[in-house]
């Protein structure tokens, strides 16, 4: 370790700490309106500018330059951290995270001019980058979403590679004669350098795997659902409904099919316009969200102006008084805009399902009650033929 002396080592870790903050900013070419590559990106970069000012000084007192070098590197930690508490949808830490960054620099400060001691700045910094690190590990171990824990997992192996470095570090002694200039301090600066290349190597992988697995979720998500209203697509709401059907019927459990059709509203597309139709969509379908409090992981948009819910462990009785509550919701949920209030009724057919197992069959039947409910005079709400529900209250 000691035959590569530390100039040479800290020119290589410049490299390659520039290159790796400038290669991981390409992603901001097509990511550039998210926010969490770009607080990663920016870290790489406060990073590196701190590695360049270890090799190439800046003309200012010793103790500036110390200041400067420790403020970029505190820089780049607070950016990591909020880019990682972003990632897992955590609100960001920023005064801990501020008070932490700012007491690290004034002990910096104190051991610059005050008592000027390499060793202590050293172990400091090392106590700072553990803490950091294991910070970031624990959000992502402890609050990563199930869809993107794989990578967050990875992630979190890193920072605490890292921290652990840091660890051994902190350990090994400044060596005799350094007289406060870094490029002196032997071993332990040696050993944080080398092992600091591949743990950045793997830091920065770990970051673009992240955002590559978030991204494919994302595009999963979106393409189950409806560009407009943002419910299940049709595909989506076929295949999950299956599923939860098959399930319900395999434990003799109740299973109800609701399809809900908005009334006139080819009037308001031929008398309004195209633009505003979309907009009580999204109106009618935000206020059913809201209306089922949770329910609503099986709402999808069937197609037009028809919007499906399908409900298990919900039997007739149950489905029928739901239906009436939504009915009654949208009635009094008009939408208010510029050009004059809209108002928003539907007519809403019921069935149950038997022991047929498909889920086509289910909702042919409530289509059929559907038109049973437009016939009664739309902003109306019935059920299936087969089954005659108790009164609704």
């Amino acid at each position: 370790m000691t035959a590569l002396d530390f100039p040479t080592i800290a020119a290589i870790g410049l490299l390659l700490n520039i290159g790796l903050a400038a290669g991981f900013s390409l992603i901001l070419l097509v990511l550039r309106s998210q926010p969490v590559p770009r607080l990663w990106a920016a870290s790489l970069w406060a990073g590196a500018v701190s590695t360049v000012l270890v090799s190439v000084p800046l003309p200012l007192p010793a103790a500036v330059g110390i200041l400067v070098r420790n403020g970029f590197a505190v820089l780049g930690s607070v950016l990591m951290l909020f880019g990682v508490a972003l990632h897992v949808g955590r609100r960001v830490p920023l005064r801990p995270a501020l008070v932490l960054g700012g007491g690290y620099l004034l002990a910096i400060a104190w051991f610059s001019v005050a008592r000027p001691d390499l060793g202590i700045r050293l172990a400091l910094y090392s106590v700072l980058i553990i803490i950091w690190k294991t910070w970031e590990a624990w959000l992502l171990l402890r609050h990563a979403p199930a869809d993107v824990r794989r990578s967050c997992r990875l992630a979190a192996a890193v920072f605490l590679l890292d921290a652990a470095l840091f660890l051994v570090r902190a350990l090994i002694p400044v060596a005799p004669g350094a007289d406060g200039d870094i490029l002196r301090a032997g071993l332990s600066m040696s050993v944080t350098y080398v092992g600091g290349m591949f743990v950045m190597l793997g830091h920065t992988f770990a970051l673009v795997l992240m955002i590559v697995e978030r991204q494919m979720v994302d595009l999963r998500r979106l393409a189950r659902r409806d560009g407009l209203t943002g419910l299940l697509n049709r595909t989506a709401l076929m295949g999950d409904g299956e599923q939860h059907l098959a399930q319900s019927l395999h434990q003799q459990r109740p299973f109800a099919a609701m399809l809900l059709d908005l009334d006139h509203f080819k009037r308001i597309n031929d008398t309004r316009g195209h633009p505003v139709g979309d907009e009580v969509l999204h109106h009618a379908a935000r206020t059913l969200q809201r209306s089922l409090r949770g329910r609503d992981r099986l709402l999808g948009r069937y197609g037009g102006e028809e919007f499906v819910l399908l409900l298990p462990d919900t039997g007739m009785e149950q489905a029928m008084a739901l239906a009436e509550r939504l009915r009654a919701t949208l009635e009094a949920s008009p939408l208010h805009r510029e050009g004059g209030t809209i108002g928003i009724t539907a007519s809403i057919g019921v069935a149950v399902a038997d022991a047929a197992p498909g889920l086509e069959s289910l909702l042919a039947r409530a289509d059929a009650a559907l038109y049973r409910a437009k016939a009664a005079g739309r902003n109306h709400v019935a059920c299936d033929l087969g089954v005659e529900p108790a009164p609704v209250a």
